[in-house]
């Protein structure tokens, strides 16, 4: 198959995507043509990048055309072919500029069903298939020396961890809440937080300061920003959970790095996790609502995300602290499972299927 991709290469959400759907493509034996949004980026050598984007060169310009970005930026494709839009959006409803791109283009990828029936709700006319996002299995595995190597491992420390960009949608006020609630200065429990946002500058430390205040900022850890995929499997295979408090979410690429390192997470059961977390892999904060999705910087009440009780997420700290405590984790081959499911190589046989 001959394809055009139109998608960004670096450590983001959408440049991972970028990058592991153009591998899982090339490597299934496809042509691919590679034009760049910004440029690429990433923490190693892409051995077959220099060969897809000298095929732009001479590309296909009947071949469907695949624009990873965002819904408000759908517009721009090389050639004639199919034009299809792959946006990884977070609330449930869209602006006019956002219909607009969205109805423009043939047709639409997305991540989970959830998004699927959100386009629907919204009537969005625009055909629409589900093509689920994966993690890559040869750099993301259960890594038994750096198990070996965590002192933590052989003690009952608890250690819950928490990635991505400091924002409000990612629920890091809740969770500091949550864990002064859940656990007091006595409790053998550490929460680590590595939640660089390279989009706010200065605001970084205002988050900080918040956690370094906290009565339990004895037990929280502030990482540094990590330069590689492999340092961040170190950090998850030296962790015993997950905790992500969002109130939405596009994909959530974390919590699934993570189930296939064997760890599970603490997720909220709404949103774009939901096509991969369920009760088996994952402990469930369950939502009580929906509330207009402001955050005075990123969203002005455009959509909504859901709301949920702080009660349901201390209690989910709890069961999962109570279950390291007592040796409990019937979780992890169901986090194994999963990995194994969502793959990339499987999102491109999504993919060939489709087209």
């Amino acid at each position: 198959m001959f394809l055009n991709l139109v998608a960004p290469i670096n450590q983001l959400g959408y440049g991972v995507v970028g990058l592991n759907v153009l591998k899982s493509a090339v490597e299934a034996g496809h042509t691919v043509s590679y034009f760049p949004i910004g440029n690429p980026t990433w923490d190693s050598e892409i051995s077959f990048l220099g060969k897809c984007i000298e095929n732009a060169k001479m590309f296909m310009s009947g071949a469907p055309s695949i624009r990873i970005w965002h819904q408000n930026d759908l517009a721009m494709f090389p050639g004639c072919g199919e034009r299809i839009g792959w946006p990884i959006f977070e609330l449930n409803k869209f602006t006019q500029v956002e219909r607009n791109h969205l109805e423009s283009v043939d047709r639409l990828f997305v991540c989970s069903q959830w998004a699927k029936d959100v386009l629907q709700a919204e009537g969005i006319r625009t055909k629409v298939d589900v093509v689920s996002l994966g993690v890559d299995g040869s750099i993301f595995y259960i890594d038994e020396q750096a198990r070996a190597n965590r002192a933590y491992w052989t003690t009952k420390k608890t250690v819950f961890l928490n990635v991505g960009k400091w924002e409000v949608r990612k629920g890091h006020n809740d969770l500091l809440e949550a864990f002064n609630v859940a656990f007091a200065p006595g409790d053998n429990v550490e929460l680590w937080m590595l939640n660089h946002n390279p989009f706010i500058g200065v605001e970084n430390e205002n988050w900080k300061t918040r956690y370094v205040a906290s009565p339990m900022s004895a037990h929280i850890k502030l990482l540094p920003r990590v330069n590689s995929q492999a340092e961040l499997r170190t950090i998850y295979n030296v962790v015993d959970y997950g905790v992500f408090p969002a109130r939405a979410e596009g994909w959530n690429l974390e919590p699934l790095e993570l189930m296939a390192c064997g760890i599970p997470s603490i997720v909220t059961n709404y949103s774009g996790h939901t096509e991969f977390c369920d009760a088996a892999n994952s402990y469930l904060v369950e939502p009580n609502g929906m509330e207009s999705a402001q955050d005075g910087k990123w969203f002005t009440g455009q959509g909504e995300w859901c709301t949920f009780e702080i009660d349901a997420l201390v209690d989910a700290m709890r069961a999962a602290h109570d279950d390291k405590q007592s040796g409990e984790n019937g979780r992890r081959q169901a986090c194994l499972d999963t990995a194994q499911k969502f793959n990339w190589s499987n999102t491109v046989k999504r993919i060939e299927e489709v087209l």
